[in-house]
């Protein structure tokens, strides 16, 4: 039996929950608890909560017959939990809560107050992740931003094939590009000529829509020069070429060896590999963001105060929404400068 029960094979109860839940009404109807979630996190949950039926199904089979909120009984979730062992702090965590989510939502007033006690110990647990995973994988970006320039950069004499040549010249820049701009990998995937990447005479624009930042506050930046030249020429040269190849046509910025459109995890699998070649150190799309950080937090309170706008983190109050929101293009060019002075072997 597989580990996720698809929604079709879910439990009538559960189909029915899930699609109240979902439901997006008319401005006079009733609209489901989780109906103002983006999809890309109504699927997540989705999931995590076919995990957790797909666990009932194996473990407690008759359970599939009680209702949701009955069947996630306190000794029923720690049985889940412990066929869980051997993942992380972190992933126990996430799942339990995405169960927990769409049933509280399903009945709020119902007793919590246990499971909210064993989701605020797995959250204790979890930590702040792993640290070893980073552990000596935060680069500069500096560092990255010259790994990309060079890569992408590739001599004819050394790199005979044309096609390796445009994959080279594409990949180089994707990591140029996510060390000075470090968006999130989803958004970065998403990239689209005319809607989220406008490319004028002047510069080319960065523009994040709520729907593609995780916040829900959009986000904007102009493409800092060291890399918006080479970005021109893939946009102009390169991804026609790729996408001529598999006689393709879409607006998305990054084009595989035929045209096609390049998933989440290529990409990631893609950026991860090619750091490693040239760093010695893998560095997948989501660790931009760590470096980012960690390039402006060590050069001085001056130059940390631009890690919030830059990675487009948002507070807690709308004025500070807003505030991020009309500093992210400043911001983006000063985190530019500051990571060219790098560059240059400047303080």
């Amino acid at each position: 039996m597989s580990l996720v029960l698809p929604i079709e094979q879910w439990p009538e109860a559960d189909r029915t929950m899930w699609s109240v839940l979902i439901t997006e009404g008319g401005p006079l109807d009733d609209q489901g608890a989780l109906s103002h979630l983006r999809v890309s996190t109504q699927t997540m949950l989705a999931t995590h909560y076919g995990r957790w039926l797909g666990w009932v199904a194996s473990a407690a089979p008759n359970a599939l017959h009680d209702a949701p909120v009955s069947r996630a009984s306190l000794p029923m979730i720690q049985g889940w939990l412990n066929s869980l062992a051997n993942t992380s702090d972190t992933t126990r965590h996430m799942f339990v809560d995405s169960v927990l989510r769409i049933l509280r939502a399903l009945e709020p007033d119902h007793d919590w107050l246990q499971h909210r006690r064993l989701l605020l110990g797995l959250k204790r647990s979890a930590g702040r992740g792993d640290p070893a995973r980073k552990q000596g994988c935060i680069l500069s970006s500096a560092i990255l931003l010259r790994a990309g320039l060079s890569y992408a950069a590739a001599d004819p004499s050394t790199v005979r094939s044309p096609l390796k040549r445009m994959t080279r010249q594409r990949d180089g820049i994707m990591i140029a590009l996510l060390a000075l701009l470090p968006i999130r990998r989803r958004a970065f995937c998403e990239l689209s000529l005319g809607q989220s990447v406008h490319v004028t005479d002047e510069e080319i624009l960065v523009s994040l829509s709520e729907e593609m930042t995780k916040t829900g506050v959009p986000w904007e930046a102009a493409v800092p020069n060291q890399v918006a030249g080479p970005l021109r020429r893939y946009i102009a040269e390169v991804r026609p070429a790729l996408l001529a190849r598999g006689n393709r046509q879409h607006d998305i910025l990054w084009a595989g060896t035929h045209g096609e459109v390049m998933g989440q995890n290529y990409i990631g699998s893609r950026i991860g590999d090619v750091t490693l070649k040239l760093t010695g150190k893998r560095i997948p799309p989501h660790l931009f963001r760590d470096a980012a950080a960690t390039t402006l937090s060590r050069l001085s309170p001056e130059s940390a105060r631009l890690i919030r706008p830059v990675l487009a983190h948002s507070g807690s109050r709308t004025a500070e929404r807003h505030y991020i929101h009309a500093q992210t293009i400043e911001a983006g060019r000063d985190y530019a400068s500051v990571v060219q002075r790098l560059k240059k072997g400047r303080p």
